[in-house]
């Protein structure tokens, strides 16, 4: 690069027009990127849901479940199958390989379910099939509240806001919670339907055939065609009831003589409320790819407007933003890159004393961030949390080029006298090395971790790249614009007497003179005494054991999003109406707490519908307006709120879910699985009680769900067969009266409703009222149902999990403040091994704990590449094998520093630490490439071993020390950031900052004597190699060269 700093110098037009050229074309990609708060992750995930209203999760496992997974379990690629039965509902989840597209992945699957769709049961919904994308989760939550009734409310949501809102760009699906949708309801009377010698199939039949509208093809007149168009249809509920059903002796049997017939609303089957106040719930998602800033704006800008179209005392509320957390972790992570550029510089203005020389490495920072930008637009890239990170982390290593290569040039010209345009050139030649060593060795540090496996090395992929990106840029800086400018902005030196330091030069010599002359002193002491650094680093790597012990393991840092949710279920069978009434007093308990800002109840909020099952998420207060974290409160939720409600409510507190896939977001997860459902409960209650033991398992519960009641319907074949009745005569009656089904529809102008029949509330109530109802018989006639049926009253499981096609638990508990993730995990594991689970039966982690291990790994492998590709370009760059390895030591030596730090700063081991690690090992060994570096020129002009080390680290004291206390000063402010997402910050600054910090000395000391040490080992092989020299023709190689030359 050598080439590239002497033309700058010559020309400097070329130089800004180089500068000008990053800087508009990193400006026009600032514009175009978008923003997001994380990455965009392609996770190869699908879903395929199958309804059978009515069923029971036995019938659901055995009918539709099991034959799905048959069928799909063939296709290639897939990582892990699992699978959810319930009441109704089959939801069978397919988790594939990464490398796996998305689109190939969903029509195979679609293709293998069209070979079991002959085996499902009759009555089942067609599989939908759906690829979970974690970029389309909801984005914002509105409620509306409006005059009139939940059904008016209802219909005002959906006709109308819903309608507007997915007009915007960028909104991808509006659906709604907590609503009554208005529905045609027809209430059979079994007494009378019998009393007529009709059954419920007969209506359903009658309504079926006689509402609707059937095309009866064309009239050709011979100038003109005419369509023929048959209209069936009703337009009046009254119309409804006089619909004829059967006709007997002149005599008409109407629906309005054996059912009562409702401009109605359907069933409650979900519900919600804002602060105790009952709404209607509108979950908003984006489109794939979108910019979430960008359609929460529109959706705001258009909110106001669609209010105004609204009656009169409605009211449009946004209770939760996703872009909220996103805008405030965006605007942290700006500001503290720019108070990181400004301390910076400060550093460089301290450690030189003079703002020329300060000004011209500090254009180092703005220029390499901005042409990031351009290259983050060129692959694809978004401003989101992990990139702005990256560049936060860049601001201190950005500079780092630029201090070297300017100290050297102020060396050459304030001690050996050479003018600023002689010494720019010199100065960078001899420099230029060392620069491009530090700058591929740091790429060869961050370019393992763009390309880590699983899930979390594409989470990490732009992290990587863009700080890659950075750093390539800082290069280009360094040799380009910072040498031009020395060579104009630098004073020329002065004859000896005439040179007067200004007052900030002589502070700056004041202060960093006697930090020389103490650390010259101390090399001098430790290079006659040698051992003691070996020692000291010995005593040092020991210590890395005992600590990395003691520090908290997790998956992700503590992070405070200022929001959390609490998830009740009530007792199986448990109404919604109950349910409400129960989890409504907890919601009201929580607001009381300070810090709470407001809640969101939601009952029946998951795709089953579930009517027992409430999530109430807590907004809080910013964390700079309050004293306490988010894992207090939390803490708080459960000691003071949720320990003292009915023991049979199972309350869990977890962290609210930031993407849509629909899995568990317990801290801890572990699937226990085998060939017997009744024998996994068996283990999974006692290790559920062993578990709750265990210091730090808070919240402590599994996804086993017992005890729901149910009514079995056994029917006797020998009366049935005698009366000419078959079972799915039976059960589709039952279904029918008891469940209810769609029968028709109503149309109102453009609109369609359903036309629902079933039975009257009042032949629902209790079992008694079965012996009522009738079924047809194949004569034509009707028997009483309780000739042909007994009735059994018992209880089932309310949902039956399977992984790898057999029956599974999965035992989830959180994780106490204070605990790491591994603690629990570690203990869970250890209570699963003792309870000496026959073979058949396997225990594996599931969620985030299997996630945790991968990610173990995958730094593991990344840590290995790191070294390797580090110590490669080392060697080709020093052109020896073992100078490398001086250099790398100093990387295990700031292990227990690092592990030091996260105990200081009360922070667990997670990924974003691990990946501070990194970066740390990147930071560290560039001091150590400079003394060695620098240590060998020396030697090569022939000055003494001995003292070549001392002045060569003498010389690179100045510039080492700037640069780590630049690099420190940029991340002091994501050190010290409070508010939301602050945690992230803080995980992987805190690392790097008090393992650079704290392992300086000991670097500083341990490289030049492990230089000498290994040059005593060069020595004594030069020796034994001259006792019996060999000639080589090495010597004239070198003439040869010249000569050609």
């Amino acid at each position: 690069m050598q080439w590239l700093a002497s033309l700058c110098i010559r020309q400097p037009v070329l130089t800004w027009v180089l500068m000008l050229a990053i800087l508009v074309v990193g400006g026009l990609g600032y514009s175009a990127l978008g923003v997001d708060q994380y990455p965009k992750v392609d996770i190869p995930i699908i879903l395929v849901t199958t309804s059978l209203p009515g069923a029971a999760p036995e019938v659901v496992e055995t009918s539709i479940t099991d034959k799905i997974e048959a069928a799909v379990n063939t296709i290639s690629g897939i990582d892990d199958l699992r699978s959810t039965s319930s009441d109704g509902v089959s939801l069978v989840t397919l988790w594939f390989d990464l490398d796996k597209d998305i689109d190939v992945a969903a029509q195979e699957v679609r293709d293998h379910l069209s070979t079991a769709l002959p085996e499902l049961p009759r009555g089942v919904d067609a599989p939908v099939v759906t690829k979970v994308d974690p970029d389309s989760a909801p984005v914002v939550l509105v409620t509306l509240r409006a005059p009139g009734s939940l059904r008016d409310v209802s219909e005002l949501a959906d006709k109308r806001v819903r309608r507007m809102l997915e007009s915007i760009g960028g909104v991808g699906q509006v659906t709604i919670l907590g609503g009554r949708k208005r529905q045609i309801n027809v209430w059979l009377d079994p007494v009378r339907l019998a009393a007529a010698g009709l059954t419920a199939s007969d209506v359903q039949r009658s309504l079926a055939s006689q509402n609707l509208t059937v095309p009866g093809g064309s009239i050709d007149t011979g100038p003109r065609r005419l369509s023929l168009r048959v209209e069936g249809r009703v337009d009046s509920v009254e119309a409804l009831e006089r619909i004829v059903l059967r006709e007997r002796s002149d005599h008409p049997t109407r629906l309005g003589d054996v059912a009562r017939v409702e401009d109605g609303a359907a069933e409650l089957e979900s519900y919600a409320s804002q602060d105790g106040q009952s709404t209607v719930v509108l979950s908003i998602r984006k489109q794939s790819g979108e910019n979430t800033v960008a359609v929460v704006d529109a959706l705001r800008a258009r909110l106001g407007a669609i209010a105004q179209t609204l009656p009169k005392g409605s009211a449009l509320t946004v209770v939760r933003d996703n872009s909220q957390s996103i805008r405030t972790s965006l605007h942290a992570v700006e500001e503290h890159l720019v108070l990181g550029a400004i301390f910076a510089a400060l550093i460089v203005l301290l450690f030189l004393g003079d703002a020329r020389s300060t000004f011209i490495a500090a254009l180092a920072i703005p220029i390499s961030i901005i042409g990031t930008f351009a290259l983050m637009w060129a692959v694809g890239f978004t401003l989101n949390l992990i990139t702005l990170l990256a560049l936060a982390l860049a601001v201190g290593i950005v500079i780092d080029d630029a201090i070297v290569v300017l100290e050297n040039i102020t060396r050459f010209v304030h001690e050996k006298g050479h003018k600023p345009f002689v010494a720019a050139a010199l100065a960078t030649r001899e420099i230029g090395l060392a620069v491009l060593a530090t700058t591929l060795s740091l790429l060869a540090v961050f370019l393992p971790v763009a390309f880590m496996d699983g899930i979390i090395g594409r989470f990490f992929q732009s992290f990587g790249l863009t700080m890659a990106f950075a750093i390539a840029v800082s290069m280009l800086v360094s040799f380009s614009l910072t040498p031009m400018l020395a060579a104009r902005m630098l004073p020329p030196p002065r004859a000896e007497g005439t040179w007067h330091k200004s007052w900030l030069e002589r502070l700056v010599d004041r202060l960093y003179l006697p930090v020389e002359r103490a650390y010259m002193g101390l090399l001098r002491w430790v290079m006659r005494h040698r051992w003691v650094v070996v020692l000291a680093a010995l005593v040092s790597l020991g210590s890395c054991f005992p600590m990395a012990k003691r520090v908290p393991k997790g998956f992700q840092p503590r992070n405070d999003l200022a929001e959390f949710e609490v998830t009740v279920r009530a007792k199986e069978g448990t109404s919604l109406l109950d349910t409400r009434l129960i989890t409504e007093r907890i919601a009201s308990e929580i607001r009381q707490l300070p810090t709470v800002e407001h809640t969101l109840l939601t009952i029946g909020g998951d795709q089953q519908r579930t009517q027992n099952l409430a999530n109430i998420y807590v907004r809080l207060v910013d964390p700079r307006r309050r004293e306490q974290s988010q894992q207090q409160v939390m803490d708080q939720v459960r000691r003071e709120i949720a320990a003292h409600q009915r023991p049979d409510l199972r309350i869990q507190v977890s962290l609210a879910a930031q993407f849509g896939s629909g899995q568990s977001n317990a801290a801890v997860q572990y699937t226990i699985y085998g060939p017997d459902l009744a024998q996994l409960q068996r283990y999974a209650q006692r290790i559920l009680e062993r578990l709750k033991q265990v210091p730090g398992a808070v919240d402590v519960d599994s996804n086993l769900i017992l005890g729901m009641p149910e009514v079995k319907v056994r029917v006797d074949r020998e009366r049935a067969a005698d009366l000419g009745v078959d079972v799915a005569t039976v059960a589709n009656t039952l279904q029918l009266l008891i469940g209810g089904a769609k029968v028709s529809t109503y149309q109102v102008g453009a609109e369609e409703y359903e036309v629902r029949a079933r039975a009257a509330v009042d032949y629902r109530k209790d079992l008694a009222a079965l012996a009522l109802m009738t079924v047809p018989t194949a004569s034509g006639g009707t028997v009483p149902l309780a000739s042909l049926v007994t009735v059994d009253q018992q209880n089932g499981p309310s949902q039956i999990n399977r992984v790898a096609r057999q029956s599974q638990v999965t035992i989830t508990p959180n994780v106490a403040p204070g605990y790491g993730n591994s603690s629990v995990s570690d203990a869970l594991q250890r209570i699963i091994e003792e309870q000496g689970m026959a073979p058949e039966y396997r225990a594996v982690p599931a969620g985030s704990t299997r996630e945790q291990g991968r990610v173990a790994s995958a730094f593991g492998v990344a840590l290995g590449l790191t070294a390797v590709f580090m110590y490669l370009v080392l060697a080709a760059q020093f052109g020896s094998w073992l100078h490398p390895v001086t250099i790398m030591l100093t990387l295990p030596l700031t292990m227990p520093f690092a592990f030091m730090s996260l105990l200081f700063f009360g922070q667990e081991l997670s990924t974003l630490s691990a990946l501070g690690i990194i970066v740390l090992f990147g930071v560290v060994k560039k001091n150590a490439i400079l003394q060695v570096d620098h240590t060998n020129h020396l030697i090569a002009k022939g000055m003494p071993r001995a003292a070549a080390i001392l002045e060569a680290n003498r010389d690179r004291l100045r510039p080492i020390l700037m640069t780590t206390l630049a690099f420190v000063a940029g991340m002091l402010p994501l050190i010290f950031s409070r508010g939301i997402g602050a945690g992230v910050n803080q995980a992987i600054a805190g690392v790097v900052v008090g393992g650079q910090s704290l392992s300086l000395l000991l670097t500083l000391l341990a490289t030049p004597v492990a230089y000498s040490y290994f040059e005593d080992i060069l020595a004594w092989r030069r020796a034994r190699r001259e006792r019996t020299p060999l000639d080589r023709g090495e010597a004239e190689l070198a003439a040869l060269d010249h000569t050609l030359l």
